[in-house]
């Protein structure tokens, strides 16, 4: 057996019909539909001009009684006829923090959300402990990055990279209990367009990293993490890993075009995906359809906006986000 923190085997990436039945599914968006009015309830806003988007609401829960003991609720005031953001509000909620009730009232839901999800993941084959869960409803798509495991926190938010950078030391990015061997990671529509989706590259790396060549250091993509970025110039090695499966060439350019819808075509060129290849295209679907794909794959989701001539407006593009562990 491997000492190293993960697999070398990659999980397949698939689409799933009807993860979750329909009762399921009523069940879940009840009570996001419950969190979405506690948070109406704590911002002010013009309700005739205005709109709110939870654009994502994270949690983790403690690895030690399973319950909740982190929550990050990141949400929007937009105006509903160009759909700009006015407000910007994130919600922090911490179990040795006051206010935790707000969290603490959310533990059964989230539970039998993570129960309902580990079984049907055994029934298709593809058993994993769910680590954490989040709801996200994006008013823009991420770009390429990948999930695997985190470096600590302080030097992920350290900004500008140290001079010695990518040669840091273990101590300086090693989680101190040790890395944990991630399965897989996934979406499942809750609300969103069917012909939304998320692309998936052959390329992975272990540690969570963004993948943007094309920009030098001033013009990344996501400014504050210039140390788990790989810009322009860099090689592709960091924290004694290495980028595995790189092409070396130029993405293939009708893979670009069939994959990249032309008024994306200036903000995401070619050039962005040099080095990699495509492993697949997986759409949302219908509402209870999972994606799922390895943690340490690149990926990206399809672009898209709420604003604009192409933007979805005030839809919502509700999806249930979860990460796994390796039983």
């Amino acid at each position: 057996m491997s000492d190293k923190f993960y697999n070398e085997e990659l999980y397949e990436s698939i689409e799933h019909p009807d993860f979750f039945d329909e009762e399921q599914l009523l069940f879940i968006k009840n009570g996001y539909k419950r969190l979405f009015d506690d948070v109406l309830e704590k911002v002010e806003y013009d309700t005739d001009k205005e709109y709110l988007r939870i654009e994502e609401a994270n949690f983790t829960r403690s690895p030690i009684n399973k319950r909740l003991n982190w929550c990050q609720i990141v949400a929007s005031v937009r105006d509903k006829v160009e759909h700009h953001r006015q407000q910007r509000i994130q919600l922090d909620f911490d179990r040795n923090k006051p206010g935790f009730g707000f969290v603490d009232n959310l533990n059964a839901w989230t539970t039998t959300i993570v129960n309902i999800m580990e079984k049907r993941f055994r029934e298709i084959g593809r058993p994993a402990k769910v680590m954490d869960i989040a709801f996200h409803n994006f008013s823009q798509g991420l770009k390429i990055h990948c999930d695997g495991q985190d470096i600590l926190t302080k030097l992920k938010n350290t900004v500008p990279r140290p001079e010695h950078h990518p040669n840091y030391k273990l101590e300086e990015y090693a989680p101190k209990e040790g890395g944990t061997k991630h399965a897989h990671q996934g979406l499942v529509n809750l609300s969103a367009q069917e012909d939304k989706a998320t692309i998936i590259f052959d390329q992975w790396f272990p540690y969570s990293t963004y993948y943007d060549i094309e920009s030098d250091l001033d013009n990344l993509d996501e400014k504050k993490r210039p140390v788990i970025t790989f810009a322009k110039g860099d090689k592709f090695e960091m924290f004694d890993e290495h980028i595995r499966g790189l092409t070396g060439k130029p993405f293939n350019k009708l893979t670009w075009m069939q994959i990249i819808a032309p008024e994306w075509h200036l903000q995401l060129p070619v050039e962005k995906f040099h080095g990699l290849s495509l492993n697949k295209v997986l759409q949302f679907g219908k509402p209870g359809q999972l994606i799922s794909w390895d943690n340490k794959r690149y990926h990206m989701a399809k672009p898209f906006m709420v604003g604009g001539k192409y933007g979805i407006g005030q839809e919502d593009r509700l999806m249930l986000q979860y990460e796994s562990l390796c039983l």
